[in-house]
């Protein structure tokens, strides 16, 4: 999910330079995890106008469905253009994905609910399993006017998969650092 405006970080947080790797930007990063793994890699945008930006070869370019609709429509948009069962949700500003850690998740995953690793407590939504049989409860959610993914978390099956598992496979849980805001980028650095 690259859809957002970054509006707290001033800049386009999908274009940055991962540290340690300044050939790769926090797209190309994640793209090259996820195509290592998933059958098909599908990135959503806000609109059109992304394109020239997000554009990669060996994956497809979606966009949200109705623009300027929040994290909740570029899910729907993403999920409902994939051709698998379930989809790995990763939002872009989470950089540092580490493929024991995606490859954990996916293992997981299962047909009719959502698979949301919780850390420190708190689910996250925006690195999570979500499979196409959650399409009517996001409708319901965005009908309602909601735009937030953790909308679903009250009306759709959820399995939360707790911290200790996930440090099994990604023991300093790097792969849920999120980059939102310049000082956040300069803590990553």
């Amino acid at each position: 999910m690259a859809g957002g405006r970054s509006r707290r970080m001033g800049t386009n947080k999908a274009l940055l330079r991962l540290p340690g790797n300044a050939a790769l930007t926090f797209l190309d990063s994640l793209v090259s995890v996820l195509t290592s793994l998933c059958e098909e890699v599908v990135i959503v945008a806000a609109d059109a106008s992304f394109e020239a930006w997000y554009a990669r070869p060996g994956t497809r370019l979606v966009y949200d469905q109705i623009p300027e609709h929040g994290p909740l429509m570029g899910l729907y948009s993403g999920l409902s253009a994939v051709s698998t069962s379930y989809a790995l949700i990763v939002a872009v500003d989470m950089p540092c994905l580490q493929p024991a850690l995606a490859n954990f998740l996916l293992s997981q995953a299962q047909e009719d609910t959502l698979i949301v690793p919780r850390v420190g407590g708190i689910p996250q939504v925006l690195l999570a399993i979500y499979p196409r049989a959650v399409l009517p409860y996001i409708e319901q959610c965005l009908q309602n006017g909601r735009r937030d993914p953790r909308a679903l978390l009250e009306v759709a099956p959820v399995r939360y998969i707790e911290e200790a598992e996930l440090r099994k496979v990604d023991p300093n849980l790097r792969s849920f650092i999120g980059v939102n805001t310049p000082e956040e980028f300069q803590a990553l650095l």
